[in-house]
């Protein structure tokens, strides 16, 4: 789930990218802020009288400073100055005679300045935050996809480890080296299946059809088979990810044995759905005959995994590997304490 956007900035994004966008807009903003509060003013004169001059101009030299900037605001300041000495100011042209107009004005102005000095300082100070915000977010970001990326490898490697030891229990003559490893392969595929937790949704599943066809363009972009010599047929199937896992590195596995078979011309990747299982076929054609997977043991290891059934098959023209697993994750066996420790 993406975390909803925060900013510390103390205007609206969006207006200000338009604003600095046009050329001279701020300042054009700033003069319609003034024009607002005289329409204002004028609005209320026969409440106000003549006493009250620059007070609706506070608001738009406020709102400058905060929106548009030091300067905008001072134009704005410049501008409420001239607007209410010519025409709202008490005795205007004549502060030699009344005092209040000029005690208006300098009031104006120092409270204007302090304003717009003590709102600029606090706007440059968001900015100065909300670019460390989004520096720091970034990094959280960046160490977060690193973190996840990880995850997910060592989930991969301990899933083909705790195969591979699965495998190594099931050839192993010796009964009490057969359930040490055949304990330590349940472990590693629970703690392989604890770090898939750290990667996101563990119960998301992965359209098969497009994950092969992107394994595919990975493994021919360094030689071998072309990519258009693969066809992938599955349909819309979905697997889980530990599913993809195990079925991309037998996949993986075979391309690159298909690699160094200079008489393969094509392959068929079909997976299949029969209801409470599920097959996969990979089907090697070439015109003298194509050598059977290099690494069985793996395929082995990976079927153990499964739950599933492998049958590899080679003819005069062709070779095939099928694996026939359960539908659905089967739960990792429970470890059985041996009898004798052998620490």
């Amino acid at each position: 789930m993406t975390a909803p956007a925060f900013s510390l900035a103390p205007r609206p994004a969006a207006a200000l990218a338009r604003l600095q966008a046009i050329p001279g807009a701020r300042y054009w903003a700033a003069v319609a802020l003034v024009l607002v509060a005289l329409g204002i003013r004028l609005t209320a004169s026969s409440a106000m009288g003549n006493g009250y001059g620059y007070t609706c101009f506070y608001p738009a030299v406020i709102l400058a400073a905060y929106w548009l900037g030091a300067r905008p605001a001072l134009l704005a300041t410049g501008l409420s100055t001239a607007i209410v000495y010519a025409f709202l100011g008490p005795a205007p042209l004549h502060w030699n005679v009344d005092g209040r107009g000029l005690v208006a004005l300098t009031s104006f102005l120092l409270s204007s300045v302090l304003l717009i000095h003590i709102l600029s300082t606090i706007r440059n100070q968001f900015n100065q935050l909300a670019a460390t915000h989004a520096r720091v977010e970034a990094l959280a970001t960046s160490q977060a996809e690193l973190f996840h990326e990880h995850a997910q490898r060592t989930t991969d490697h301990l899933q083909l480890i705790s195969a591979i030891l699965q495998l190594r229990a099931r050839e192993e003559a010796d009964p009490m080296v057969s359930r040490v490893l055949t304990n330590a392969a349940s472990r590693t595929l629970l703690i392989s299946r604890a770090h898939r937790e750290f990667t996101g949704n563990p119960q998301s599943r992965i359209p098969f059809a497009a994950f092969a066809r992107k394994l595919v363009q990975a493994s021919t972009s360094r030689g071998g088979l072309a990519a258009d010599r693969v066809r992938i047929a599955a349909g819309d199937l979905d697997v889980p990810l530990e599913h993809a896992t195990a079925l991309g590195l037998v996949l993986l596995e075979y391309l690159t044995t298909l690699k160094d078979c200079p008489s393969a011309t094509n392959l068929a990747v079909i997976l299949a759905d029969d209801g409470d299982s599920r097959t996969l076929n990979l089907i090697a054609a070439g015109d003298s005959g194509v050598a059977p997977p290099r690494d069985i043991p793996l395929f082995e290891a990976i079927s153990e995994q499964l739950g599933g059934e492998l049958l590899i098959t080679c003819g005069a023209t062709g070779c095939g590997v099928r694996i026939r697993f359960p539908a659905t994750i089967q739960p990792a066996r429970s470890p059985e304490p041996a009898a004798v420790s052998l620490h």
